[in-house]
This record gives C-alpha cells, sequence and structure tokens, in this order.
C-alpha cells in the first residue's frame, strides 16, 4: 500500500511507496528533499482521499505543469516497470517520477543490482539505501583520471568488478575490482586484504594461468584492483548452462596439471600461502576453449612464520563440498588446497558436484565393482581424487607438484624405494621399513618436544605426542 505523506519545506501531500518509509525522497512539487517519517495512519490517509485537494492529488507534480494536471510516463524511467496513470513514484523500485529537464541535471538513476532488491537509487549513491548491497559505479565514471568503466561484470558482497579502458594505455581494455566499504572501523581491515591480493598476484606474475595487476588505487574509503581483462566464462557458469555436462577428462588433466603450478608456487613461498577457495567458478575459460586463468584470489593468505602462528585458528572462509574438515574449523593448510584440487577436477569430469570426503567413498566404491562405470584408461585418475579426497590430511599427497606428476604419468604412484637401503616401502610412509630412513619431507616441529618429524607421521617419534 502506498504512503500519504507531507513534504516539510511545502506542506504538499503527496504518495511514496511502501518501502520509503524512514527514507528520505524527493518532494516533486518543491524538488527539495526530506525523510519519511514512517507510515502515515489510515485516517490521514481517508482525510487527504476526502479533501480532493489538489495538493492531494498525483496529477498537481508534472513540474512545469499547472497544478490541475500534467502527464505522467507510462513506464519507469528507472527500472521499465509500467506505471498506473498519474502515479507519482513507480511501486516496483520507488523511484519518483520527475521530469527530465530535472533528472537530467544530476543523472540517471542507480538501480540496485540485488535481485532481491531492485530499488532506484538516486546517482551518486554508493549504496543502496534499501537493501544497503554495493551499486554499481555508473559507465564513463573515470577512475584516477585515467580508468574510464564501461560496464559492471560481476557484483559481490563487498565489492564488484568492471571493464573499463586504460585512456593512457593505447584505450586497452582493464578489469577493475572494487572494494567498498563503509564502515571507517572495517576498512583498514579489509583494505589489507585487498592490498594483500594484490601482492600475491605480483608474485604469481610468472605463473601463465594466473591475471596479471597493473595497478592499486586508493581514493578515501575505496579502493581499486586494476587487473588484466580476461575474455572468457567461468567453468560453473559453462556446465550450468550446458546442463551440467561434463568436460573431456584429456581437458581436465591438463587443466589439473596447470592449476598445480599455481598451488606449488603458492606452497613453496616463505610463509606458505594457500588458497583457500579453488573451485570452478574461479576458473576461468578463455574464448580459445582450451586455455584457463585462475581468478579471486581474495581469500588466500599465508599460514604464518612461527609454529605458534600456524597452529591458531584461521578466519573460517571455505566452500562447502570443497572444503576439508580442518579448514571447516578454522586450520587449513597446503593439503587443504590439494583436496580442493580434487573436488574440483571431479566437478568437471563428471558434472556432479562434490560432497566433500563422502565423494571419495563413493569413488572408492565405484572403483570395486566388477562393471565400474569409470572408463577403464580413466580409472587411475579417480583413484588419485579420491586419495586427494581423504578426510585424513595424512591420506593425501603431499604437495601440489607431486599430483602434476602423477597426471603427466597418468597413473597413481603407490611404492617408493628407500634411497639408503633400496627397500621397497608403501608412498607417503614417512620413514622406512627396514632401515628407519626418512622417506618424506620434515614436517613442522611438534608442538610437545619441539622436534622435527617426517611428513606423513600421525605421533612425534620422540615424545609420542600426536601431530596432525
Amino acid at each position: 500500500m502506498p504512503l500519504q505523506v507531507k513534504c516539510v519545506h511545502c506542506q504538499a501531500l503527496a504518495q511514496v511507496p511502501d518501502s520509503a518509509a524512514g527514507k528520505r525522497v524527493r518532494c516533486p512539487r518543491c524538488k527539495k528533499d526530506f525523510q519519511v517519517a514512517g507510515r502515515q495512519p489510515a485516517a490521514v490517509a481517508a482525510s487527504a482521499a476526502k479533501s480532493g485537494s489538489s495538493e492531494g492529488s498525483i496529477e498537481m507534480f508534472a513540474p512545469g505543469a499547472p497544478t490541475g494536471g500534467g502527464e505522467t510516463p507510462s513506464e519507469c524511467p528507472a527500472c521499465k516497470s509500467p506505471l498506473l496513470p498519474g502515479a507519482i513514484a513507480c511501486m516496483d523500485c520507488g523511484f519518483l517520477i520527475q521530469a527530465e529537464e530535472d533528472a537530467g541535471d544530476e543523472g540517471a538513476p542507480n538501480i540496485c543490482t540485488n535481485p532481491a532488491c531492485g530499488v532506484a537509487n538516486p546517482p551518486g549513491e554508493k549504496t543502496c539505501q534499501r537493501c544497503n548491497s554495493p551499486l554499481p559505479t555508473p559507465p564513463g565514471t573515470m577512475i584516477n583520471n585515467r580508468y574510464r568503466i564501461e560496464k559492471q561484470l560481476a557484483v559481490g558482497g563487498f565489492g564488484a568488478v568492471y571493464l573499463a579502458t586504460d585512456t593512457k594505455n593505447n584505450n586497452n581494455q582493464v578489469a577493475i575490482k572494487d572494494m567498498l566499504c563503509e564502515d571507517p572501523q572495517e576498512f583498514n581491515i579489509r583494505l589489507n586484504f585487498f592490498r594483500r591480493e594484490a601482492e600475491i598476484l605480483r608474485m604469481l606474475e610468472k605463473v601463465p594461468i594466473v591475471p596479471r595487476v597493473y595497478d592499486f588505487i586508493q581514493e578515501g574509503q575505496l579502493a581499486h584492483l586494476v587487473l588484466e581483462f580476461i575474455r572468457g566464462k567461468d567453468l560453473l557458469k559453462i556446465m550450468e548452462s550446458s546442463n551440467n555436462k561434463p568436460f573431456p577428462i584429456e581437458q581436465v588433466i591438463e587443466w589439473g596439471k596447470a592449476v598445480c603450478d599455481v598451488l606449488t608456487t603458492m606452497h613453496t613461498q616463505s610463509p606458505p600461502l594457500i588458497h583457500r577457495d579453488l573451485k570452478p567458478d574461479n576458473i576461468m575459460l578463455l574464448d580459445d576453449q582450451r586455455s584457463i586463468k585462475m581468478i579471486d584470489f581474495g581469500t588466500a593468505r599465508d599460514l604464518g612464520r612461527t609454529q605458534r602462528t600456524r597452529m591458531q585458528a584461521k578466519t573460517r572462509v571455505y566452500t562447502e563440498g570443497y572444503a576439508p574438515p580442518e579448514q571447516i574449523i578454522g586450520k587449513p593448510e597446503a593439503r587443504s588446497d590439494l583436496f580442493a584440487l580434487a573436488g574440483t577436477l571431479y566437478h568437471l569430469a563428471t558434472g556432479r558436484a562434490p560432497e566433500g570426503f563422502y565423494t571419495a567413498q563413493e569413488i572408492d566404491e565405484e572403483l570395486k565393482k566388477p562393471n565400474c562405470s569409470y572408463p577403464k584408461e580413466y580409472r587411475w585418475f579417480f583413484e588419485l581424487i579420491k586419495i586427494n579426497l581423504a578426510e585424513d590430511v595424512n591420506d593425501r599427497y603431499f604437495s601440489a607438484k607431486e599430483i602434476k606428476q602423477d597426471l603427466e604419468r597418468r597413473q597413481v604412484t603407490k611404492e617408493v624405494r628407500c634411497s639408503k637401503c633400496q627397500t621397497i616401502n608403501k608412498v607417503r610412509e614417512p620413514y622406512c621399513s627396514k632401515c628407519a630412513a626418512g622417506l618424506t619431507d620434515l614436517a613442522a616441529m611438534c608442538t610437545h618436544c619441539g622436534k622435527a618429524n617426517r611428513m606423513g607421521s600421525r605421533c612425534c617419534i620422540y615424545c609420542g605426542n600426536r601431530l596432525r
């Protein structure tokens, strides 16, 4: 139901949408802003209706026209919804109908891109007045007197991504990732993570499938990350648009090797960096339909330089189905990314979203069937996925480098030879079963006695303390 309100400046009565209660609106008569106090009592509306005064009618608000009447557009200039005859405001988005010459002074209304909202906001607003979602930057806006916004590409909770033109570099197209934060106290926290994302992208600039970063700009309570513009579509959207049709396994294997290069570079930093949100949504397929680019490193972070900081609980960032148990409780490590990689490969090769380590159990059951549905020449591939979707972190591969090696060999390595006594041992066993020589790399120090053990050890060989 529309509200009957009275302008605090000219005392004219007007109808506004129910959603305008408690918000600022513009009087169509005097063109001044005022705040709607709330829903008017029914008696006020009834009194206004009986008075029959020209102030209570909606026709008086046609700017530049006599109070006796005026023409109203047939559709909302903001959201294009149909308007009732004589309407002063759109009942869908809340936009107040204004004269073209008046609207042209301020610019077109800014429509909220939140599907559950869609309200028209005054030009210049950064967040929606109704749902507080970030509003898109209008096309033509100049960033840092260099980058001209062309259109919005995507929107998220903390900002949006735009296609822009670099006017000082041959009008090359770039992508601009915005960080929007209205809360000054929270701004510096988000800014640090945003700046860290830029540093990580610069560190990964030699890896072919990582987008280049060109610039980092801070303007008041806004920050912008200027990136290489990727022409393509993310893998999840491609599958969804084709009824979840899986990609060819050969192609998925090649993509897996490329992603392993990114993870290896991140995990071998000091301190190690972990991605924490690897999934099909964050992999773009380029126009050649073969090459990929990894996007969105905003959740990546380092594990800490000391044993104490590495063991501390981290912010819980994960996507259900792609995250292992240790990440869900806030204690991710490098092998957590291997779990997400396995889930991603499974999704791409089957068209079915993973369900964490339950998917590993399903794969194991399928592989044991006499009439296994997986192609015979690719059963090693599904076994590799099963291993890296293990619930226990020590049952997975130890590094992305090992995964890439097996993807290249097209097999799952099951045995290793001790370099000291030449005894054959099961792969990923920390010590030789015959001479006790170390077979794997050193792991983090024991939190109880401070001595180093080998990766894959479940208990410290010196004090018996349970290792993760």
